[in-house]
């Protein structure tokens, strides 16, 4: 009798870890391209949905808010009820001093620096991806991470200052020219970020 019992004990435990796990963690592959080359069209991208807050599973209800987004984190967030799901770079922080010019950003008055990448190590990449001419390392922004642009291509490659509000995140793509982003928008409600993206899986 014991012995059946621990078993069902499993058995009901496994069950319901299964039946959890959609509303903590998701995987999706990527179909856009406002991430590149961070993120290439076809990656599997996970998202941990607990991250920052713990949600009353399948229901948009916040039961604990543990953590917040740090600039560089990616983050998963949904602008409004009927829109579609993205995810987007922390750039800054509430009270921070964001600014842009010729696709190279100054945080609260600190440039970050920009390393060269050889962009024939991109050249087997899709066409698809939308990559500028020139990919570059971003540093100081959180972890040291790619972005791509075409030199006098965007119509955003300059923006600000501009001061992130409390209560808000200053999001942007890492593919500069193809994204939508906090400088078309603003800065978007901390309330709207649902989740973390790791790395991508290829």
């Amino acid at each position: 009798m014991m012995h059946r019992r621990r078993w069902l004990w499993i058995i009901l435990g496994i069950v319901t870890a299964t039946a959890l796990a959609p509303s903590y963690i998701r995987a999706y592959r990527l179909d856009g391209v406002s991430a590149a080359p961070s993120y290439l069209l076809g990656d599997l991208i996970i998202v941990n949905k607990a991250a920052y807050d713990i949600r009353l599973p399948y229901t948009g209800i916040v039961l604990l808010s543990h953590a917040q987004p740090k600039r560089g984190d990616v983050v998963w967030f949904k602008r409004s009820r009927t829109g579609p799901y993205v995810f987007k770079r922390v750039i800054g922080e509430p009270g921070d001093t964001i600014a842009m010019l010729e696709n190279h950003l100054t945080i609260n008055g600190t440039p970050l620096r920009y390393l060269p990448v050889a962009r024939g190590a991109y050249d087997n990449v899709a066409d698809a991806n939308g990559l500028g001419t020139l990919i570059e390392q971003e540093i100081g922004c959180g972890p040291d991470h790619l972005i791509s642009y075409t030199p006098g291509a965007g119509s955003q490659a300059s923006v600000g200052p501009a001061v992130v509000p409390d209560g808000h995140l200053y999001l942007m793509g890492d593919n500069r020219d193809e994204s939508l982003d906090s400088r078309m928008y603003g800065p978007l409600d901390r309330r709207y970020i649902l989740g973390k993206v790791g790395r991508p899986h290829r």
